[in-house]
């Protein structure tokens, strides 16, 4: 099954691949590329699309997009870049991120769209905040937040506590940037074993000590 950070919309795809969505179209409808008609849109996997242009590029040298974003990084920032909390009132998550640009021109980041597992689904959303990078700068301050609704947080705390199940923080995030040759492009799957990162939990519940007093 295709993951969410996978699918694309027809205007995305589009994006990508420096065509137009009509063009883009065409070439489904032609089964040159694959797509999922899914109501009245056009859905395609990135993975679909990159083997696409894998076929239709000729040999040489990577475009400038392709080398710009090889040079573009999206990592959890070093210091404390987690915060978990999954008490009973307002369970949340929050994660900052690390936008690290080691390309000679400036970029802006457009929006940073984020999926967290743990060890499912559990959060998704996106920045929507336009950050500035500079050539051969870093920025640690992009922050997503989530509010985590009952089910989540109980599955998430029964994972935690829980020594026999094996379970991962799971982040993908696939991120947009304006550029003075076009929009780029950077995805990337982040992962923390448990233990790794901290979650604050529920105080144990208190035995009733007057349960235990008879009269």
């Amino acid at each position: 099954m295709a993951e969410l950070n996978e699918i694309l919309s027809l205007n995305e795809a589009a994006e990508l691949a420096g065509v137009s969505a009509g063009r883009l179209r065409q070439l489904v409808e032609e089964g040159r590329i694959r797509g999922k008609k899914i109501g009245n849109s056009w859905a395609i996997l990135s993975r679909d699309l990159e083997q696409f242009q894998g076929a239709s590029r000729p040999p040489g040298r990577p475009s400038q997009r392709q080398a710009l974003e090889a040079r573009l990084r999206v990592e959890l920032r070093p210091m404390s870049p987690i915060q978990i909390s999954l008490h009973l009132y307002n369970p949340e998550i929050q994660l900052w991120f690390r936008v690290d640009n080691r390309s000679d021109i400036q970029v802006e980041l457009d929006r940073l769209l984020v999926d967290v597992w743990y060890p499912h689904p559990v959060a998704v959303g996106a920045i929507l905040d336009r950050y500035t990078v500079g050539p051969n700068q870093s920025i640690d301050t992009p922050n997503f937040h989530a509010w985590l609704t009952p089910d989540k947080a109980e599955m998430m705390r029964k994972a935690a506590t829980d020594r026999t199940q094996y379970a991962d923080l799971q982040i993908y995030v696939r991120a947009y940037f304006n550029t003075v040759i076009g929009t780029a492009h950077v995805a990337a799957r982040i992962t923390k074993q448990k233990g790794e990162f901290p979650i604050q939990m529920p105080p144990a519940p208190t035995p009733d000590l007057l349960g235990d007093i008879r009269l």
